[in-house]
């Protein structure tokens, strides 16, 4: 079973342990803001106590961590999401994770995300989970899923 743990409920030792793994180089190459301050990495926690619209999850399983999934800009019929294992060969389970709860806990109708050109891993995963890109920059590939269960009338 996987468990959810919010992040305004984290520890303060699982909170310095993200801020180790959101700076690393594996994860922070391919993240908008790349390397964080300590007291920024505070501030960002006491930020989403307030925030309506965001919400930041650590996911485990056996005790063991698996990695990190994330909405923001969440609105009635849409979000964007993001992702970062911590465990290696984790990403289809968090984005199984993140579609299930998109879909049946935010009961939204689009879920969406920019990964940049160069994280083909990511476009992959994203691929490979039925999201389409519909748009592109010089950075960035954009990508949407809607809801296969919007429509159905029980």
């Amino acid at each position: 079973m996987i468990i959810y743990k919010n992040f305004i409920n984290l520890t303060k030792e699982e909170k310095k342990e993200i801020f180790y793994i959101r700076n690393s180089s594996y994860v922070s190459k391919f993240m908008k803001t790349k390397n964080i301050t300590y007291k920024n990495h505070l501030i960002f926690f006491k930020k989403l106590q307030q925030a309506s619209n965001t919400q930041y999850f650590l996911l485990t399983q056996n005790k063991e961590k698996l990695g990190v999934i994330y909405f923001i800009n969440i609105t009635q019929t849409s979000c964007e999401f993001g992702l970062y294992g911590i465990k290696k060969g984790v990403g289809k389970i968090l984005m199984q994770e993140i579609k299930n709860y998109a879909f049946n806990v935010l009961n939204i109708q689009t879920l969406n995300a920019c990964v940049f050109k160069e994280n083909t891993k990511a476009l992959n995963l994203y691929l490979k989970s039925n999201f389409k890109i519909i748009k592109e920059d010089d950075e960035f590939y954009f990508v949407i899923l809607n809801n296969p269960y919007w429509d159905v009338v029980f």
